[in-house]
């Protein structure tokens, strides 16, 4: 590759005034010839100073000017087309498209500009889920594998908010938000037989919790069974008439339980045997009270 050395004909950049700027690696250049858009178009200068236009091929164009480079590409199009009109300027923050997949309210590509933060890209996907692994957020580069990917701790930054740290994205960039390593639990506790802890190893609803964990206790009360779960970060509570799913014959109307449920089984407060017990108790001493009175009177 060599460097641009044309110093005979920068006077043309003359013939149309125009402020020069500095071209880097990493900008994107504008290059607009009148009446010729097949050689027009927007290009991104590499980490080895070059861009894919065919007619600078091998070409080191960072840290020339703007004025430099549109002499240098009049100079060469001139070969092929009369009277070259050729006007360069830099985009400073020219459009985007990123991929933003994985554990994001709307995952696919964005349009952003370029250089936007990894952060920025996120917000737009609608943000993070509430299962997304913000210390292992995935970056694979255009024409990357998953062997090339970058990782960043997104949770990290938020704390120490170093912003030189941030990453910045490029043209056709992925971003993967992972999921967190979480353990798929429910608790139940209260009148089962056997409360604890169960892993969901599938879809199941409550009655069928119930019966993992040993099924209900003699006093279980199922018309009132309390469960616990999460929703959009907050907790939420509810009762729910089990026993009136099983009288209806709806047990496909069950609700189902979701990882991180805690399902509470209260115990009836009345209870039909002991009552009953507690009433012939009762009567047997209102009649020994009657049979002794009766003995006293006589």
């Amino acid at each position: 590759m060599k460097k641009l050395l044309y110093p005979g004909i920068l006077f043309l950049s003359l013939i149309l005034p125009m402020q020069a700027a500095i071209i880097k690696s990493g900008s994107v250049i504008d290059i607009q010839v009148q009446s010729h858009p097949e050689f027009s178009g927007r290009f991104t200068v590499n980490e080895q100073g070059t861009i894919e236009y065919p007619l600078l091929a091998d070409e080191i164009i960072n840290n020339i000017t703007t004025s430099e480079l549109m002499s240098e590409l009049t100079f060469k199009l001139a070969k092929h087309i009369d009277n070259p009109l050729v006007l360069i300027s830099l985009v400073e923050k020219p459009n985007i498209t990123v991929s933003v997949l994985g554990q994001v309210v709307n995952p696919g590509p964005i349009e952003t500009y370029y250089g936007a933060t990894l952060q920025e890209v996120i917000k737009l996907a609608g943000g993070p889920t509430e299962f997304a692994d913000l210390q292992q957020v995935k970056i694979i580069r255009k024409g990357g594998s998953d062997m090339t990917a970058q990782f960043f701790n997104l949770k990290e930054f938020l704390k120490q908010g170093r912003f030189d740290e941030m990453v910045r994205l490029e043209p056709d960039d992925i971003v993967i938000l992972l999921s967190q390593e979480r353990m798929r639990k429910v608790k139940v506790i209260g009148a089962v037989n056997k409360p604890g802890f169960f892993d969901l190893e599938e879809k199941i609803n409550i009655f069928e919790l119930i019966y993992l964990a040993g099924g209900p206790a003699e006093k279980a009360d199922l018309s009132r069974v309390r469960r616990f779960f999460k929703s959009e970060g907050k907790t939420i509570e509810e009762v729910i008439n089990i026993q009136s799913y099983i009288d209806k014959g709806s047990m496909d109307k069950i609700p189902f339980v979701e990882e991180g449920d805690v399902i509470i089984i209260y115990s009836k407060w009345f209870d039909w045997k002991i009552f009953m017990s507690i009433l012939s108790n009762v009567l047997l001493f209102v009649v020994t009270i009657q049979s002794l009175s009766g003995a006293i009177g006589n």
